[in-house]
Protein backbone atom coordinates (compact mmCIF):
# COMPACT_ATOMS: atom_id res chain seq x y z
CA UNK A 1 0.00 0.00 0.00
CA UNK A 2 1.63 3.65 -1.60
CA UNK A 3 1.83 6.19 1.50
CA UNK A 4 -0.22 8.65 -1.07
CA UNK A 5 -3.49 6.27 0.03
CA UNK A 6 -2.80 6.37 3.26
CA UNK A 7 -2.11 10.02 3.26
CA UNK A 8 -5.67 10.72 1.21
CA UNK A 9 -7.60 8.61 4.37
CA UNK A 10 -5.54 10.23 6.72
CA UNK A 11 -6.62 13.86 5.46
CA UNK A 12 -10.41 13.20 5.57
CA UNK A 13 -10.35 11.67 8.62
CA UNK A 14 -8.17 14.76 9.82
CA UNK A 15 -11.18 17.32 9.00
CA UNK A 16 -13.74 14.69 10.83
CA UNK A 17 -11.49 15.09 13.96
CA UNK A 18 -11.04 18.74 13.32
CA UNK A 19 -15.05 18.90 13.44
CA UNK A 20 -15.01 17.43 17.09
CA UNK A 21 -12.12 19.09 18.48
CA UNK A 22 -13.68 22.37 17.55
CA UNK A 23 -16.90 21.60 19.27
CA UNK A 24 -14.95 20.58 22.28
CA UNK A 25 -12.67 23.83 22.38
CA UNK A 26 -15.77 26.03 22.13
CA UNK A 27 -17.01 23.78 25.51
CA UNK A 28 -13.90 24.82 26.77
CA UNK A 29 -14.31 29.03 25.71
CA UNK A 30 -17.55 29.20 27.49
CA UNK A 31 -16.33 27.40 30.49
CA UNK A 32 -13.17 29.77 30.93
CA UNK A 33 -16.18 32.81 30.37
CA UNK A 34 -17.65 31.26 33.66
CA UNK A 35 -14.96 29.74 35.76
CA UNK A 36 -11.42 30.81 34.57
CA UNK A 37 -8.28 29.83 36.06
CA UNK A 38 -10.18 30.08 39.76
CA UNK A 39 -9.91 27.18 42.68
CA UNK A 40 -12.97 25.83 42.76
CA UNK A 41 -13.17 24.77 39.22
CA UNK A 42 -9.23 23.27 39.72
CA UNK A 43 -11.46 20.93 42.17
CA UNK A 44 -13.98 20.35 39.81
CA UNK A 45 -11.63 19.56 36.96
CA UNK A 46 -9.42 16.87 39.06
CA UNK A 47 -12.81 15.44 40.54
CA UNK A 48 -13.97 15.01 37.05
CA UNK A 49 -10.87 13.43 35.57
CA UNK A 50 -11.40 10.79 38.10
CA UNK A 51 -14.52 8.78 36.85
CA UNK A 52 -12.82 9.81 33.54
CA UNK A 53 -10.09 7.78 34.82
CA UNK A 54 -12.25 4.61 35.77
CA UNK A 55 -14.21 4.95 32.30
CA UNK A 56 -11.03 4.50 30.45
CA UNK A 57 -9.91 1.15 32.23
CA UNK A 58 -13.62 -0.54 32.55
CA UNK A 59 -15.20 0.99 29.47
CA UNK A 60 -12.96 2.45 26.80
CA UNK A 61 -10.25 0.11 27.80
CA UNK A 62 -12.59 -2.90 28.07
CA UNK A 63 -14.49 -2.22 25.08
CA UNK A 64 -11.77 -1.24 22.14
CA UNK A 65 -9.41 -4.68 23.27
CA UNK A 66 -11.69 -7.50 23.85
CA UNK A 67 -15.82 -6.37 23.52
CA UNK A 68 -15.67 -5.23 20.20
CA UNK A 69 -13.32 -7.77 18.54
CA UNK A 70 -15.24 -10.75 20.26
CA UNK A 71 -18.47 -9.83 19.13
CA UNK A 72 -17.22 -8.57 15.66
CA UNK A 73 -15.82 -12.36 15.47
CA UNK A 74 -19.07 -13.73 16.43
CA UNK A 75 -21.22 -11.83 14.11
CA UNK A 76 -19.01 -12.75 11.65
CA UNK A 77 -19.22 -16.38 12.28
CA UNK A 78 -23.63 -16.11 12.17
CA UNK A 79 -23.87 -16.75 15.41
CA UNK A 80 -27.66 -17.42 16.95
CA UNK A 81 -29.24 -13.77 17.69
CA UNK A 82 -30.15 -14.75 21.06
CA UNK A 83 -26.72 -15.62 21.92
CA UNK A 84 -25.35 -12.76 20.91
CA UNK A 85 -28.12 -10.79 23.33
CA UNK A 86 -27.16 -12.98 26.13
CA UNK A 87 -23.47 -11.80 25.63
CA UNK A 88 -23.76 -8.53 25.48
CA UNK A 89 -26.09 -8.44 28.10
CA UNK A 90 -23.55 -9.84 30.07
CA UNK A 91 -21.58 -6.98 29.44
CA UNK A 92 -24.07 -4.56 29.61
CA UNK A 93 -25.03 -6.15 33.32
CA UNK A 94 -21.35 -6.35 34.34
CA UNK A 95 -20.79 -2.55 33.16
CA UNK A 96 -23.59 -1.48 35.56
CA UNK A 97 -23.15 -3.32 38.60
CA UNK A 98 -19.79 -2.76 38.44
CA UNK A 99 -19.82 1.20 38.06
CA UNK A 100 -22.69 1.45 40.30
CA UNK A 101 -20.73 -0.39 43.43
CA UNK A 102 -17.89 1.98 42.28
CA UNK A 103 -20.11 5.01 43.06
CA UNK A 104 -21.16 3.46 46.09
CA UNK A 105 -17.72 2.71 48.00
CA UNK A 106 -16.83 6.42 46.79
CA UNK A 107 -19.88 7.45 48.69
CA UNK A 108 -18.75 5.80 51.44
CA UNK A 109 -15.47 6.63 51.10
CA UNK A 110 -16.20 10.22 51.04
CA UNK A 111 -18.25 10.38 53.99
CA UNK A 112 -15.95 8.92 56.16
CA UNK A 113 -12.88 11.18 54.90
CA UNK A 114 -14.90 14.39 55.47
CA UNK A 115 -16.55 13.35 58.45
CA UNK A 116 -13.71 11.62 60.60
CA UNK A 117 -10.23 12.62 59.07
CA UNK A 118 -8.22 16.40 59.55
CA UNK A 119 -8.01 16.77 55.69
CA UNK A 120 -6.73 19.89 54.02
CA UNK A 121 -9.55 22.34 52.15
CA UNK A 122 -7.86 21.77 48.86
CA UNK A 123 -8.64 18.14 49.15
CA UNK A 124 -12.23 18.45 50.77
CA UNK A 125 -13.06 20.31 47.82
CA UNK A 126 -12.33 17.38 45.38
CA UNK A 127 -13.62 14.69 47.76
CA UNK A 128 -16.90 16.42 48.07
CA UNK A 129 -17.50 16.83 44.02
CA UNK A 130 -16.43 13.50 43.87
CA UNK A 131 -19.66 12.01 45.37
CA UNK A 132 -21.45 14.51 42.23
CA UNK A 133 -19.41 13.68 39.35
CA UNK A 134 -18.98 10.09 39.42
CA UNK A 135 -22.35 9.50 38.31
CA UNK A 136 -21.17 10.34 35.12
CA UNK A 137 -18.90 6.92 35.30
CA UNK A 138 -22.31 4.89 35.26
CA UNK A 139 -23.97 6.57 32.21
CA UNK A 140 -20.71 7.59 29.81
CA UNK A 141 -19.89 3.17 30.90
CA UNK A 142 -23.16 2.55 29.38
CA UNK A 143 -22.64 4.97 26.59
CA UNK A 144 -19.28 3.33 25.74
CA UNK A 145 -21.41 -0.32 26.05
CA UNK A 146 -24.05 0.81 22.77
CA UNK A 147 -20.59 2.43 20.85
CA UNK A 148 -19.32 -0.83 21.07
CA UNK A 149 -22.39 -2.54 20.40
CA UNK A 150 -22.85 -0.40 16.82
CA UNK A 151 -19.43 -0.16 16.03
CA UNK A 152 -19.27 -4.09 15.45
CA UNK A 153 -21.94 -3.94 13.72
CA UNK A 154 -20.21 -1.38 11.38
CA UNK A 155 -22.35 1.71 12.67
CA UNK A 156 -19.90 4.63 13.55
CA UNK A 157 -21.59 7.67 12.50
CA UNK A 158 -24.04 8.04 15.61
CA UNK A 159 -21.43 6.55 17.86
CA UNK A 160 -18.81 9.58 16.55
CA UNK A 161 -21.30 12.75 17.17
CA UNK A 162 -21.16 11.25 21.02
CA UNK A 163 -18.71 13.77 22.51
CA UNK A 164 -20.62 16.70 20.95
CA UNK A 165 -23.75 15.76 23.11
CA UNK A 166 -21.45 16.25 26.26
CA UNK A 167 -19.51 19.25 24.94
CA UNK A 168 -23.59 20.26 24.11
CA UNK A 169 -25.19 19.85 27.65
CA UNK A 170 -21.85 21.29 29.55
CA UNK A 171 -22.63 24.61 27.81
CA UNK A 172 -26.27 24.59 28.14
CA UNK A 173 -25.54 23.94 31.69
CA UNK A 174 -22.85 26.76 32.26
CA UNK A 175 -25.90 29.28 30.37
CA UNK A 176 -29.22 28.04 32.14
CA UNK A 177 -28.30 25.76 35.00
CA UNK A 178 -25.52 27.90 36.66
CA UNK A 179 -27.70 30.92 37.86
CA UNK A 180 -30.46 28.30 39.30
CA UNK A 181 -27.69 27.83 42.15
CA UNK A 182 -26.08 30.71 43.44
CA UNK A 183 -24.21 34.05 42.68
CA UNK A 184 -20.80 32.71 44.20
CA UNK A 185 -18.93 30.46 41.89
CA UNK A 186 -18.99 27.33 44.55
CA UNK A 187 -22.82 27.43 44.14
CA UNK A 188 -22.53 27.74 40.50
CA UNK A 189 -20.39 24.85 39.98
CA UNK A 190 -23.36 22.58 40.93
CA UNK A 191 -25.11 23.58 37.52
CA UNK A 192 -22.13 22.57 35.75
CA UNK A 193 -22.36 19.14 37.74
CA UNK A 194 -26.11 18.75 36.91
CA UNK A 195 -24.94 18.96 33.19
CA UNK A 196 -21.80 16.58 32.92
CA UNK A 197 -24.80 14.42 34.83
CA UNK A 198 -27.47 14.68 31.78
CA UNK A 199 -24.69 14.41 28.88
CA UNK A 200 -23.79 11.55 30.24
CA UNK A 201 -26.98 10.22 30.56
CA UNK A 202 -28.02 11.51 27.05
CA UNK A 203 -24.40 9.83 25.19
CA UNK A 204 -26.24 6.69 26.52
CA UNK A 205 -29.64 7.46 25.48
CA UNK A 206 -28.91 9.23 22.20
CA UNK A 207 -27.89 5.67 21.22
CA UNK A 208 -30.41 3.41 22.11
CA UNK A 209 -32.99 3.92 18.96
CA UNK A 210 -30.04 2.25 16.77
CA UNK A 211 -28.93 0.17 18.80
CA UNK A 212 -32.75 -1.61 19.55
CA UNK A 213 -32.84 -1.20 15.77
CA UNK A 214 -29.82 -2.88 14.70
CA UNK A 215 -29.08 -5.28 17.59
CA UNK A 216 -32.42 -5.92 19.59
CA UNK A 217 -33.30 -5.22 23.06
CA UNK A 218 -30.89 -5.13 26.08
CA UNK A 219 -31.09 -8.73 28.32
CA UNK A 220 -29.64 -8.56 31.84
CA UNK A 221 -27.47 -11.16 32.25
CA UNK A 222 -25.08 -12.59 35.19
CA UNK A 223 -23.60 -15.31 33.10
CA UNK A 224 -20.11 -14.21 33.45
CA UNK A 225 -18.66 -17.73 32.95
CA UNK A 226 -19.94 -17.96 29.06
CA UNK A 227 -16.58 -18.85 26.76
CA UNK A 228 -17.21 -15.52 24.63
CA UNK A 229 -16.82 -13.55 28.08
CA UNK A 230 -14.20 -15.70 29.40
CA UNK A 231 -12.19 -14.63 25.92
CA UNK A 232 -12.85 -11.17 26.55
CA UNK A 233 -11.50 -11.11 30.19
CA UNK A 234 -8.01 -12.72 28.10
CA UNK A 235 -7.89 -9.92 26.00
CA UNK A 236 -9.03 -7.61 28.55
CA UNK A 237 -6.73 -7.99 31.52
CA UNK A 238 -2.88 -7.27 29.90
CA UNK A 239 -3.66 -3.91 28.47
CA UNK A 240 -5.61 -2.32 31.80
CA UNK A 241 -2.18 -1.36 32.86
CA UNK A 242 -0.93 -0.01 29.18
CA UNK A 243 -4.64 1.63 29.35
CA UNK A 244 -4.08 3.66 32.98
CA UNK A 245 -0.70 4.95 31.93
CA UNK A 246 -1.33 8.26 30.92
CA UNK A 247 -4.89 9.19 32.78
CA UNK A 248 -2.38 8.52 36.01
CA UNK A 249 0.42 10.79 34.64
CA UNK A 250 -2.35 13.52 34.15
CA UNK A 251 -3.82 12.78 37.53
CA UNK A 252 0.02 13.05 39.14
CA UNK A 253 0.40 16.06 37.20
CA UNK A 254 -3.15 17.86 38.55
CA UNK A 255 -2.23 16.34 41.82
CA UNK A 256 0.79 18.27 42.06
CA UNK A 257 -0.36 21.01 40.54
CA UNK A 258 -3.13 21.23 42.98
CA UNK A 259 -0.59 21.85 45.92
CA UNK A 260 0.09 25.50 44.27
CA UNK A 261 -1.36 28.32 43.81
CA UNK A 262 -5.33 28.66 43.02
CA UNK A 263 -5.99 28.41 39.19
CA UNK A 264 -2.58 26.16 38.26
CA UNK A 265 -4.55 23.33 37.20
CA UNK A 266 -7.18 25.25 35.51
CA UNK A 267 -4.31 26.89 33.35
CA UNK A 268 -2.67 23.11 32.68
CA UNK A 269 -6.01 22.10 31.45
CA UNK A 270 -6.81 24.79 28.80
CA UNK A 271 -3.13 25.18 27.31
CA UNK A 272 -3.57 20.99 27.42
CA UNK A 273 -6.68 21.76 25.32
CA UNK A 274 -4.85 23.86 23.07
CA UNK A 275 -1.03 21.62 22.33
CA UNK A 276 -3.34 18.36 22.12
CA UNK A 277 -5.05 19.87 19.08
CA UNK A 278 -2.52 19.27 16.07
CA UNK A 279 -1.63 15.88 17.71
CA UNK A 280 -5.56 14.78 17.63
CA UNK A 281 -5.98 16.11 13.82
CA UNK A 282 -2.80 15.32 12.64
CA UNK A 283 -0.93 12.10 14.46
CA UNK A 284 -4.08 10.49 16.24
CA UNK A 285 -5.74 10.54 12.56
CA UNK A 286 -2.65 9.26 10.94
CA UNK A 287 -1.64 6.78 13.03
CA UNK A 288 -5.71 5.62 12.94
CA UNK A 289 -5.02 5.04 9.18
CA UNK A 290 -1.58 3.87 8.81
CA UNK A 291 -2.21 0.86 11.56
CA UNK A 292 -3.88 -1.53 9.56
CA UNK A 293 -1.94 -1.36 6.22
CA UNK A 294 0.92 -1.74 8.66
CA UNK A 295 -1.21 -5.05 10.43
CA UNK A 296 -2.45 -5.95 6.49
CA UNK A 297 1.86 -5.85 5.62
CA UNK A 298 3.15 -7.55 8.68
CA UNK A 299 0.84 -10.63 8.18
CA UNK A 300 1.88 -10.68 4.39
CA UNK A 301 5.21 -10.66 5.27
CA UNK A 302 5.96 -6.88 3.36
CA UNK A 303 8.60 -6.21 5.69
CA UNK A 304 10.09 -3.85 3.53
CA UNK A 305 6.42 -1.63 2.43
CA UNK A 306 6.75 -1.71 6.51
CA UNK A 307 9.58 0.16 7.34
CA UNK A 308 9.34 3.14 4.73
CA UNK A 309 5.40 3.48 5.56
CA UNK A 310 6.76 3.98 9.42
CA UNK A 311 9.06 6.24 8.14
CA UNK A 312 7.05 8.34 5.74
CA UNK A 313 4.66 8.03 9.09
CA UNK A 314 7.52 9.65 11.26
CA UNK A 315 8.19 12.20 8.57
CA UNK A 316 4.99 13.72 7.92
CA UNK A 317 4.23 13.87 11.32
CA UNK A 318 7.49 16.20 12.00
CA UNK A 319 6.31 18.08 8.88
CA UNK A 320 3.54 18.83 10.29
CA UNK A 321 4.15 19.07 14.03
CA UNK A 322 7.14 20.81 14.10
CA UNK A 323 5.55 24.04 12.72
CA UNK A 324 2.73 23.85 14.90
CA UNK A 325 4.62 23.60 18.14
CA UNK A 326 6.83 26.51 17.02
CA UNK A 327 3.58 28.52 15.80
CA UNK A 328 1.75 28.19 19.38
CA UNK A 329 5.33 28.92 21.37
CA UNK A 330 5.00 31.89 18.99
CA UNK A 331 1.66 32.93 19.20
CA UNK A 332 0.97 31.76 22.47
CA UNK A 333 -0.56 34.62 24.32
CA UNK A 334 -2.34 35.91 21.38
CA UNK A 335 -4.31 32.19 20.76
CA UNK A 336 -4.96 32.46 24.15
CA UNK A 337 -6.27 35.52 24.76
CA UNK A 338 -8.89 35.56 21.74
CA UNK A 339 -9.86 31.80 22.77
CA UNK A 340 -10.28 32.38 26.61
CA UNK A 341 -10.05 36.02 27.76
CA UNK A 342 -13.57 36.86 28.68
CA UNK A 343 -15.78 36.60 32.06
CA UNK A 344 -13.43 35.42 34.93
CA UNK A 345 -10.57 34.72 32.02
CA UNK A 346 -8.49 37.76 33.05
CA UNK A 347 -5.29 38.67 31.88
CA UNK A 348 -3.63 37.25 34.65
CA UNK A 349 -4.99 33.74 33.81
CA UNK A 350 -3.67 34.49 30.04
CA UNK A 351 -0.48 34.39 31.30
CA UNK A 352 -0.33 32.13 34.02
CA UNK A 353 -1.48 29.28 30.77
CA UNK A 354 0.17 30.73 27.88
CA UNK A 355 3.43 29.91 29.97
CA UNK A 356 2.72 25.75 30.47
CA UNK A 357 1.29 26.18 26.57
CA UNK A 358 4.80 27.10 25.33
CA UNK A 359 6.72 24.27 27.96
CA UNK A 360 4.19 21.79 26.68
CA UNK A 361 4.75 22.34 22.79
CA UNK A 362 8.88 21.36 23.04
CA UNK A 363 7.68 17.60 23.59
CA UNK A 364 4.54 17.71 21.10
CA UNK A 365 6.20 16.26 18.18
CA UNK A 366 7.74 13.06 20.28
CA UNK A 367 4.30 12.00 21.07
CA UNK A 368 3.31 12.41 18.11
CA UNK A 369 5.93 9.89 16.95
CA UNK A 370 5.40 7.83 19.67
CA UNK A 371 2.10 6.99 18.09
CA UNK A 372 3.27 6.58 14.89
CA UNK A 373 5.90 3.68 16.31
CA UNK A 374 3.22 2.25 18.86
CA UNK A 375 1.00 1.40 16.00
CA UNK A 376 4.19 -0.40 14.46
CA UNK A 377 4.52 -2.46 17.80
CA UNK A 378 0.60 -3.36 17.29
CA UNK A 379 0.78 -4.12 13.90
CA UNK A 380 3.45 -7.11 15.01
CA UNK A 381 0.58 -7.98 18.30
CA UNK A 382 3.25 -6.78 20.55
CA UNK A 383 1.12 -4.90 23.21
CA UNK A 384 3.25 -5.61 26.17
CA UNK A 385 6.41 -3.34 25.23
CA UNK A 386 4.46 0.27 24.93
CA UNK A 387 3.24 -0.94 28.52
CA UNK A 388 6.11 -1.81 30.19
CA UNK A 389 7.65 1.71 28.28
CA UNK A 390 4.62 3.78 30.03
CA UNK A 391 4.83 1.75 33.49
CA UNK A 392 8.25 3.81 33.27
CA UNK A 393 6.89 6.89 32.39
CA UNK A 394 4.80 7.31 35.81
CA UNK A 395 7.72 7.14 37.62
CA UNK A 396 9.42 9.37 35.49
CA UNK A 397 6.80 11.45 35.10
CA UNK A 398 6.29 11.87 38.92
CA UNK A 399 10.29 12.45 39.57
CA UNK A 400 10.66 15.46 37.17
CA UNK A 401 6.95 16.69 38.57
CA UNK A 402 8.11 17.03 41.95
CA UNK A 403 11.81 18.39 41.03
CA UNK A 404 11.20 20.77 38.22
CA UNK A 405 7.72 22.63 39.69
CA UNK A 406 10.01 23.33 42.63
CA UNK A 407 11.92 26.21 40.52
CA UNK A 408 9.82 26.70 37.67
CA UNK A 409 5.88 26.27 39.24
CA UNK A 410 3.41 24.96 37.05
CA UNK A 411 5.42 25.12 34.05
CA UNK A 412 7.35 22.59 35.35
CA UNK A 413 4.83 20.36 35.33
CA UNK A 414 4.39 21.01 31.35
CA UNK A 415 8.01 20.57 30.91
CA UNK A 416 8.02 17.52 32.95
CA UNK A 417 5.06 15.95 30.49
CA UNK A 418 7.70 17.03 27.28
CA UNK A 419 10.72 15.03 28.63
CA UNK A 420 8.64 12.89 29.49
CA UNK A 421 7.55 12.66 25.58
CA UNK A 422 10.86 12.47 24.20
CA UNK A 423 11.83 9.47 26.39
CA UNK A 424 8.69 7.55 25.70
CA UNK A 425 9.57 8.09 22.26
CA UNK A 426 13.26 6.83 22.38
CA UNK A 427 12.73 3.76 24.33
CA UNK A 428 10.12 2.75 22.25
CA UNK A 429 11.81 3.15 18.90
CA UNK A 430 15.27 1.63 20.46
CA UNK A 431 12.94 -1.28 21.73
CA UNK A 432 11.26 -1.77 17.89
CA UNK A 433 14.32 -1.30 16.28
CA UNK A 434 15.98 -3.83 18.22
CA UNK A 435 13.04 -6.85 17.89
CA UNK A 436 12.10 -5.97 14.59
CA UNK A 437 15.13 -4.33 12.82
CA UNK A 438 13.12 -2.01 10.15
CA UNK A 439 14.09 1.55 11.22
CA UNK A 440 16.69 3.90 9.86
CA UNK A 441 17.93 6.24 12.80
CA UNK A 442 20.41 7.77 10.38
CA UNK A 443 17.96 8.91 8.18
CA UNK A 444 15.02 9.48 10.92
CA UNK A 445 17.61 11.92 12.36
CA UNK A 446 18.51 13.61 9.16
CA UNK A 447 14.84 14.97 8.43
CA UNK A 448 14.44 15.67 12.06
CA UNK A 449 17.27 17.96 11.75
CA UNK A 450 16.15 19.30 8.14
CA UNK A 451 12.39 19.68 9.14
CA UNK A 452 13.60 21.73 12.49
CA UNK A 453 16.41 23.97 11.10
CA UNK A 454 13.67 24.79 8.41
CA UNK A 455 10.82 25.50 11.09
CA UNK A 456 13.44 27.67 13.15
CA UNK A 457 13.85 30.18 10.38
CA UNK A 458 10.55 30.74 9.92
CA UNK A 459 9.30 30.37 13.05
CA UNK A 460 11.85 34.19 13.58
CA UNK A 461 10.01 35.27 10.12
CA UNK A 462 6.55 34.41 11.68
CA UNK A 463 7.53 36.07 15.18
CA UNK A 464 8.49 39.13 12.89
CA UNK A 465 4.99 39.04 11.62
CA UNK A 466 3.60 38.38 15.24
CA UNK A 467 5.10 41.73 16.39
CA UNK A 468 4.26 43.49 13.27
CA UNK A 469 0.76 42.65 13.33
CA UNK A 470 -0.05 43.40 17.02
CA UNK A 471 -0.69 46.84 16.87
CA UNK A 472 -3.82 45.44 14.54
CA UNK A 473 -5.52 43.96 17.67
CA UNK A 474 -6.19 40.34 18.48
CA UNK A 475 -8.44 39.22 16.22
CA UNK A 476 -6.33 40.24 13.18
CA UNK A 477 -2.55 39.05 14.57
CA UNK A 478 -4.41 35.61 15.38
CA UNK A 479 -5.95 34.99 12.39
CA UNK A 480 -3.86 36.95 9.84
CA UNK A 481 -0.60 35.50 12.06
CA UNK A 482 -1.74 31.86 11.06
CA UNK A 483 -2.66 32.60 7.56
CA UNK A 484 0.57 33.89 6.43
CA UNK A 485 2.08 31.47 8.56
CA UNK A 486 0.64 28.93 6.93
CA UNK A 487 1.60 30.36 3.41
CA UNK A 488 5.30 31.16 4.41
CA UNK A 489 5.41 27.62 5.34
CA UNK A 490 4.49 26.37 1.93
CA UNK A 491 6.60 28.45 0.22
CA UNK A 492 9.46 26.91 2.31
CA UNK A 493 8.54 23.29 1.63
CA UNK A 494 8.84 23.99 -2.05
CA UNK A 495 12.21 26.00 -1.84
CA UNK A 496 13.41 23.12 0.02
CA UNK A 497 11.29 20.74 -1.70
CA UNK A 498 9.80 18.97 1.55
CA UNK A 499 8.87 15.19 0.13
CA UNK A 500 5.84 15.17 2.71
CA UNK A 501 3.88 18.03 0.41
CA UNK A 502 3.67 15.82 -2.31
CA UNK A 503 -0.35 15.39 -1.26
CA UNK A 504 -0.92 18.90 -2.93
CA UNK A 505 -1.47 17.85 -6.32
CA UNK A 506 0.00 20.82 -7.80
CA UNK A 507 3.42 19.36 -6.55
CA UNK A 508 4.72 16.49 -8.31
CA UNK A 509 7.66 15.09 -6.76
CA UNK A 510 7.95 12.06 -4.70
CA UNK A 511 11.39 12.05 -3.44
Amino acid sequence: MSFQKIRNSFIGLSFATIVCRIAGLVREIVSAKFFGTTGIYDAFLIAFMIPNFFRGLLAEGALSTAFIPVLSELIAKNEKREEILKITGAVFTFLLLATTSLYIFILIVSFVLLKFFPIPPKIAEIVFLLRFTFPYLIFVSLAAWAMGVLNARHRFVIPGLNPMILDFWWIFSLFFFTSFFGSSLEQKIFGLLIGILIGGLSQFVFQLPLVFAVHGPIVFNTDWKHPAIIKMLKLFVPVIIGVSVGPINLLVDYSFARSLAAGTVSALWYATRIYQLPLGVFSISLATVLLPHLSGDVATKKFQEVKENIHKGFEQTMFLLIPSSIGMIVFRREIIELLFKRGLFTSHSVEITAYPLMLYCIGLVFYGLAIIVTRGFYAHHDTATPVKIGIISIATNALFDFILMKFMGHGGIALSTSLVGLQNFVLLYLMFRKKFRLLETKRLVKRFAEILLVGISWGIMIEAIRRILIPYGIVSTVVFGIILSTVFYIVFAVIFRFPEIYGIRIFKWKT
